[in-house]
């Protein structure tokens, strides 16, 4: 930068209105302005304490005390803030700043000059003549001094210039001249040109400082490279690109010694670099077609044979001229940069590929299906990506440990190798999720004899320190652009197909239909309605009697959920009670159940009890068992007439914490019941750990139960003498019609549930329930 190429300064520049159009880095000019500005305000302090020194000392005994001491603990408040300022800017460099910043200065400065501005405000009035002219020549000096001294930064010296100049006029007016008067906004008006021309001359040296400190950067940047790096050489060229005065490394470097390579021309070892890749065919006449218009070369990487290796040189140079403007050569640095090229392909090849197995990861994965997209699309034909889920990989990687999981995993690996084709691309997603890209569907059937030998190959057996391992896999498969015309959208249709395959035993192969969307739709829709439901007050408790097999009056009631939204109506809990709770809302949902079922129960009579259902993920929160005192207790509820129903599933991951919270649950004296005992995962060792007061048959065996089933019939029976024989209640859930009734009360079950006595209802229609039932126990 010179001074014929400056940026130009308008009076919004110089005032910090605006930066220069086209202007880099001008952050930096600002901070030099508020570093130098800062330097200023060192000189200033003094001569403002000998200012005011002297003011105080003419006034004393003319103006109010009150009022001179007023002024001058506001002017010690001022400096001593713009001192701790100064303090803070030299402890730390300060090498940009946004313009809001240095405006900062511009009200300090109106401050100052309303500081300033007081004693010819309100101090001429009380002084002599010859004190008038004091004040008078103090003042035109702090405006002169800040046209000078704080040119540095105008946007502060102008307002400061402006309240003072306001200050000094209206000190001016008291007398009869209109001459005198006028002084003061003449000799503002030409104070504000010295700020405007000081503050521009300023600001134009700082650029000239700046771009001269930016090229000696350069050059020291260019020799710290040199002498760090015995590989680094200097090089230069002649007006016709000549190699001259050629060093040993840089013809070492290129496979010539330095009488070949000062023969030769820079063109000339552009044009014999083997041009085998497109990125480097544009990166070669990129730099000849600077070289071409004189313009610098940066970072040229050059693979040049040398013997029977690729060696990779990188250039870099700028033109030289004559004072003249004529072109004299380049001059430049080089470096052989093989190893490091080398170690960067490593590099970027473990970017884009699993460490564990090898295989691409999702970089490389959604790259390759982006291009099978493209040219699918382009040539009117079919591609494929098929996302793939291991079966059993997360009990196989609990039990065995991570070793195994991960030795597991790379045989998986290799199973795609012996299944796939060199056109496709398999590859890792993360965990024990797997892709493969088909770039050419040729038909669907071909496609599903693909899926269907993935499968095989990939149940096993695989071997671990000898033991036998069977996985299995499940598929979904989105063809594209059928199912998704972007990586995006055909990702997520493979997804909600492998998302359908899982729900099935396992080994199972789901193509995309347009109907899983409708379905993923419709969870996200229900998803996010759940967020708000129990603030905006769309659940509601339905309630369904038990009774006693025996008198068949009112035992107990058991509480349902129920949700209806405004805009989707009344869901069903199959539908959302899942998605609470994989999305973590089940928790929030079951303890309004907990607190609404314990309130209404507080209104019954005190013999009848009510259950409700709680999840394992809730007996996993270490909280609930507070959630469970707090609903007792505010609504006033005796523990025994709360009974908490958990199903089977809860002892899939009967963990010592989960077992601690049944105990405690029980140590409340609140009853546990197993729901749906029969059809999960439970055996009779469970039945040890975790103390049960009641155990509810499911009502598949209920409904099943008949002179022609006689299996379910034994079924109950062997529950019934089970639950008797370890103090247990049972509980014949989904009774309909009176043959089941009476089939149940035969067998033994101390109570009874199901639409034959009532269909679940609403919490009013509970107690009206209640009422019939008290007084038919009178009758």
């Amino acid at each position: 930068m010179t001074a014929r190429n400056l940026p130009k300064l308008d009076w919004r520049v110089v005032f910090n209105r605006a930066a220069p159009p086209g202007s880099r880095g001008w952050g930096r000019v600002r901070a030099a302005q508020l570093v130098e500005m800062s330097r200023a305000m060192e000189i200033a302090a003094w001569g403002q304490t000998l200012n005011a020194l002297i003011i105080a000392y003419m006034m004393i005994g003319r103006a109010p005390g009150h009022h001179i001491a007023l002024w001058l603990a506001g002017l010690i408040l001022l400096m001593h803030h713009i001192s701790r300022t100064r303090s803070r800017l030299r402890r730390r460099p300060i090498h940009s700043i946004p313009r809001k910043t240095l405006n900062v200065a511009a009200y300090h400065s109106v401050l100052f000059g309303f500081v300033w501005g007081f004693p010819a405000r309100y101090f001429f009035e009380f002084a002599s003549h010859s004190q008038q002219l004091g004040i008078c020549v103090i003042t035109a000096t702090m405006m002169a001094g800040a046209a000078f001294i704080f040119a540095p930064v105008p946007a502060a010296a102008a307002p400061y210039v402006l309240v003072m100049g306001a200050a000094a006029t209206r000190m001016l007016m008291t007398s009869d001249s209109l001459l005198v008067t006028a002084i003061g906004p003449i000799y503002t008006a030409v104070m504000l040109f010295m700020v405007m021309v000081n503050g521009r001359a300023f600001i134009q040296r700082k650029c000239l400082d700046l771009a001269l400190e930016e090229r000696q950067e350069a050059v020291s940047l260019l020799l710290r490279e040199y002498e760090s790096s015995d590989a680094d050489w200097l090089w230069q060229t002649n007006a016709k690109l000549a190699f001259q005065n050629a060093s040993a490394r840089f013809a070492r470097a290129v496979g010539r010694d330095v009488e070949a390579l000062e023969g030769s021309s820079l063109a000339e070892l552009l044009k014999s670099v083997p041009r085998t890749d497109q990125n480097l065919r544009r990166t070669l006449a990129a730099a000849e077609a600077a070289i071409a218009r004189r313009q610098p070369i940066t970072d040229l990487v050059l693979p040049v044979p040398c013997g029977d290796e690729l060696r990779s040189i990188e250039l870099s140079a700028r033109p030289v001229f004559s004072k003249s403007g004529r072109f004299t050569g380049y001059r430049g640095v080089g470096a052989d940069v093989t190893e490091a090229r080398r170690a960067a392909d490593r590099i970027a090849h473990m970017a884009r590929h699993d460490a564990l197995t090898g295989l691409p990861n999702r970089l490389q994965l959604l790259d390759n299906l982006e291009s099978a997209l493209a040219a699918a699309q382009a040539g009117g034909e079919q591609c494929a990506v098929l996302l793939i889920d291991l079966d059993r990989f997360k009990s196989i990687n609990d039990s065995l440990g991570h070793v195994a999981g991960d030795h597991l995993l790379q045989q998986v690996a290799q199973c795609f190798e012996t299944v796939i084709s060199d056109e496709m691309t398999a590859g890792r997603l993360g965990g024990d999720e797997f892709a493969l890209v088909v770039p050419i569907v040729e038909s669907r059937g071909e496609l599903e004899q693909l899926c269907l030998a993935l499968v095989g190959a990939l149940q096993g057996p695989f071997l671990y320190r000898e033991q036998r391992l069977f996985v299995g896999a499940s598929i979904g498969v989105a063809i594209g652009p059928d199912d998704g015309d972007s990586v995006e959208e055909l990702v997520r249709s493979a997804d909600l197909a492998l998302y359908r395959a899982k729900d099935g035993a396992g080994n199972d192969i789901s193509f995309f239909d347009a109907s899983f969307q409708a379905r993923a739709e419709e969870r996200r829709r229900i998803e996010l309605a759940l967020h708000g439901a129990v603030d905006a007050g769309e659940f509601s408790l339905h309630f369904q009697p038990v009774v006693e097999a025996g008198s068949l009056g009112i035992h107990s009631f058991e509480a349902l959920l129920r949700w209806n939204n405004p805009e989707l109506g009344q869901i069903s809990p199959a539908k959302f009670i899942p998605i609470a709770e994989e999305t973590g809302m089940l928790g929030r949902i079951g303890e309004w159940v907990l607190r609404t079922a314990c309130l209404e129960a507080a209104s019954w009579p005190a013999e009848i009890s009510v259950a409700v259902n709680v999840s394992p993920r809730q007996l996993r929160d270490p909280g609930f068992i507070v959630t469970l005192v707090s609903a007792l207790t505010q609504a006033r509820l005796e523990p025994k007439r709360l009974e908490l129903e958990v199903t089977e599933t809860v002892f899939l991951e009967l963990s010592d914490a989960t077992q601690k919270m049944l105990q405690q649950i029980q140590s409340l004296g609140v009853g546990l019941a197993m729901d749906d005992f029969g059809t999960g995962y439970s055996s009779l060792g469970y039945l040890r750990k975790a103390k049960f007061d009641s155990l509810k048959i499911d009502r598949s065996f209920v409904q099943a139960m008949s002179a022609t089933d006689p299996e379910s019939t034994a079924i109950i029976r062997a529950v019934v003498a089970l639950a008797g024989s370890l103090g247990m209640k049972t509980v014949a859930e989904g009774v309909a019609t009176d043959e089941q009734l009476e089939l149940v009360r035969t067998l033994g079950c101390d109570r009874v549930q199901g639409y034959i006595f009532s269909r679940p209802v609403s919490a009013s229609s509970a107690r009206a329930m209640l009422g019939r039932n008290r007084k038919r126990a009178a009758a």
